[in-house]
């Protein structure tokens, strides 16, 4: 917050009375906030006709599980949100199953599996994050056995046969990530935010990116019919660089680059201090991944 909105701030709250403001919700507060300048990022969801659909209604309802409740703010809408177009995306081309690349709370897992997409993923051990907190009961039990705690940089094939036992025959049909190797790559100034990865320093990090990640994805390309990584643009911390040496690794699949289209441009946005987006790095042998995502993004 800057020193006219911290002004700002002080005069509202010598103006409007204490009984006042705690009738006024939470929702409206924010709301307030954001056509006062306040706070950088204050929409509290994007508005499209696809988060007004009965089906998007009834899986945020369900995922109730999720919220984030914090003193007088509101339940942030967004990361429902993208998890509902991710939901919607490998649905409509006929995804099967499902591999999650850091899946955190494992909301995205909630809302693919409540689509039909048997799933799973590798986030970090406990230690290395904070984050690996799902809710208790949120998800069911076969999805549950396919959830990993090991760095995917740790991935080998028998961690996959054990949860996946037909995965030689019957690879996953997309392994993907969303916002899962941005704290990798030096797109902002603080550097990466999970501790261990910095503790590594710079050098390390970088060679994780542009050597490790590409031998990795090489040797795990037969276990995975496509691959989707939605991370920064390609211009961000070089990105760019890092999803081409993957290309050059991973010949059998075809590799395009897409943007988000607004305003799925803003949902995938990485942080509310920076105009920095996420690009989707798209790697398929299955076209119809590429034509179900094009509602939402387009090549470029």
């Amino acid at each position: 917050m800057g020193p006219r909105q911290a002004t700002l701030v002080s005069l509202l709250r010598r103006c409007v009375p204490s009984a006042a403001r705690s009738q006024v919700s939470p929702r409206t507060k924010a709301r307030i906030r954001a056509l006062l300048g306040i706070e950088p990022w204050p929409d509290l969801a994007v508005r499209h006709p696809i988060f007004r659909e009965a089906e998007y209604r009834a899986l945020r309802e369900a995922a109730r599980g999720f919220d984030v409740e914090k003193p007088n703010k509101p339940v942030l809408e967004r990361g429902h949100q993208t998890s509902y177009v991710l939901a919607r995306w490998f649905t409509r081309a006929a995804m099967r199953t499902a591999f999650h690349v850091g899946y955190a709370s494992g909301r995205h897992l909630f809302y693919l599996s409540r689509s039909g997409i048997a799933c799973g993923g590798t986030d970090l051990p406990e230690g290395d994050t904070a984050w690996v907190e799902v809710p208790d009961g949120a998800l069911d039990e076969a999805t549950r056995r396919r959830m990993l705690r090991i760095d995917f940089f740790h991935l080998e094939p028998e961690h996959l046969r054990k949860v996946w036992p037909d995965v030689e025959t019957h690879p996953i049909d997309v392994l993907f990530s969303e916002a899962t190797f941005e704290t990798l790559l030096p797109w902002r100034a603080t550097g990466v935010s999970v501790p261990s990865y910095h503790a590594l320093g710079s050098e390390a990090v970088h060679r994780l990116m542009h050597r490790s990640l590409p031998e990795k994805l090489e040797a795990l390309q037969r276990f995975a019919s496509s691959m989707a990584f939605i991370e920064p643009e390609p211009t961000a911390g070089d990105a760019g660089a890092v999803f081409d040496a993957c290309a050059r690794r991973l010949p059998s699949m075809a590799y395009s680059v897409w943007r988000f289209r607004p305003p799925f441009d803003t949902l995938f946005r990485l942080s509310p201090h920076h105009p920095t987006r996420q690009a989707i790095y798209l790697f398929t042998r299955d076209e119809r991944l590429a034509e179900a995502l094009q509602p939402y993004a387009e090549p470029g």
